[in-house]
Formats: C-alpha cells, structure tokens, sequence
C-alpha cells in the first residue's frame, strides 16, 4: 500500500483511503487469490504489510481465529481509517491493532508465522533486499504471501512516465517515485529457493470493468498517479500555476484513446491489471 516513510517516495504524497477504495471490490480480488494459496492452517501472529485502511486486514483475523494479527503501513491517512474501524469489530478486540511503521526497518519477531503483502511492495526499489532477510529471520514453519501490480508498461502506467519526463511538468515534479520496480516472476521464485523455501509463484491478469466517466484515471488517482498530481499540486501552491489541472486533463485524455468504452457510446471500460503473485514457505 504506502510506501515507506524514509524513502524518497514517501515524503511526497499522501495517501486518501476514500480515493484508494474507491474501487475496493476489484482491488480486493487480487488479495484473496493470494491468502487462498497461504496455507498456515494456525496461526500465532499475522503481520499485514502495507495495511491501508484495514479493510482486508480484517479478514487475516477472520482466517486465523486464535492469531494476534497486526496491520503495518507508513501513511498516518491510512493508519487512522484502520483504527476508525475496529469499533466496527469489537469480536476481534484484543487480537486485532494497528501500527505506523515504516516497512524498510520492519523485522519479523520470533512469534511471527504468517507475513502478508498486498499492493505494496512496488513502491520500494529495495523490497527484494527487505524479501531476503525477512525470508532468513522467519522461524521454520512460516508463511509470506506477496503480490504486486505488474502493470508497468501498461498505458495506464506509462503514460504517467511519458508525460512526466515533458515539460514543463518534468522540471515542476522533480524526481518522481514509480511502480516499475517489480522484478520477472523467476527472480522471487529462485529467492524462495535459495532461502530453502517452497516457491509458488504466478502471474495474472484481471479485466476490470468499470464504469463512470475517465474510469481508468480514476483508478490510478488513488494510487500510481498520486504522486505525480501531489507534487504538481505543490507546485502549483508555491508558484501560483495551473500545472495539476493541465497534466491531469492531458492524462485524462490519452487514457480515453488507450481505454475506449467497449461498446461505442456506452459507459462500460475494460481495464486490464496484471499482477505478480508470490507465495513461500519455510519447511518445519
């Protein structure tokens, strides 16, 4: 979800839940595809990596009824929805919280058997170096479960790149953080195997549909595009221009070219989103 707090991306945006779920019901598949191939039958404690609001966190304590179960994530945004909600889940009081934490100085305690990661790991070009050591410190007997969007070259996120190296938006965003730091499928699975792991490790890729005006845009404003718009916006507070509205109707339009509705004059797009999914465990 967030990236983490030190780095450079952290430090240049904010995350807004309502925007992140605002397609909750497609971004939530991807996560219980993955926790479906976890098999930790118990559970002492469950750590969900990159928690964002905590809307699928939950369901970690669902899954594992006898676990103490802790969500992570960087942004205060996030952290602060997490813990508006546990009201909503006073069956999990005691077993359920939620931490502010940046996930590069992140270890796995003793107690920890279960590591999860959904959608949050792209945002730190060192996360194979953080997936390394987390798979050295986990006891034997453990579970990580990881997925990332693998959608780099896809327009939705090329275009960000393309129309952020033009000026004068270049020179107004500065160095930009992306999501392109995923690596080939066979690289996390040789890691799980070095490590002395189970590899299980897959591509897929999901065609949403969506509906609404610009839905494709709308989906990345929550999250690939945010930086991007964030540092305009500040940008823009400091110099007193336009440059936020001009990139974000220029994006707009190249995504209506790359994503048309599927039937002429219709409301239904069909945004393809590839993801990787990584899923590893460490023999008793």
């Amino acid at each position: 979800m967030a990236p983490t707090a030190e780095s450079a991306s952290a430090a240049s945006f904010r995350w807004d839940p309502d925007r992140y779920e605002a397609f909750a019901e497609h971004r939530a598949r991807p996560f219980h595809d993955l926790l479906a191939r976890v098999g930790a039958v118990s559970a002492r404690r469950v750590v969900d990596l990159g928690c964002g609001p905590g809307t699928r966190t939950v369901s970690l304590a669902r899954r594992w009824p006898h676990a103490r179960v802790v969500g992570i994530d960087s942004s205060a945004e996030m952290v602060d929805r997490a813990r508006d909600e546990l009201d909503r889940t006073p069956e999990l009081a005691g077993r359920l919280s939620y931490e502010k934490a940046d996930v590069v100085d992140w270890t796995p305690d003793p107690e920890v058997d279960v590591v999860v990661s959904n959608a949050m790991l792209q945002w730190i070009p060192e996360h194979p170096d953080l997936i390394s050591a987390w798979l050295e410190a986990l006891r034997p007997g453990s579970w990580l479960g990881v997925q990332v969007p693998h959608n780099a070259d896809e327009p939705s996120h090329r275009t960000i790149r393309e129309l952020g190296a033009c000026e004068p938006f270049a020179s107004a965003m500065g160095t930009i953080p992306h999501t392109d730091t995923v690596l080939a499928p066979e690289d996390y699975a040789g890691m799980l195997l070095r490590a002395g792991w189970t590899a299980d490790v897959w591509q897929t890729r999901y065609e949403h549909v969506l509906t609404g005006p610009d839905p494709v845009a709308s989906w990345t404003a929550g999250a690939a595009l945010r930086p991007s718009l964030d540092a305009l916006a500040r940008h823009d507070a400091a110099q007193g221009t336009d440059l936020r509205e001009r990139f974000h109707q220029e994006y707009r339009r190249r995504l209506r070219e790359a994503y048309p509705p599927v039937v002429s004059g219709g409301e239904q797009t069909l945004y393809g989103f590839s993801r990787l999914f990584v899923v590893g465990h460490r023999p008793d």
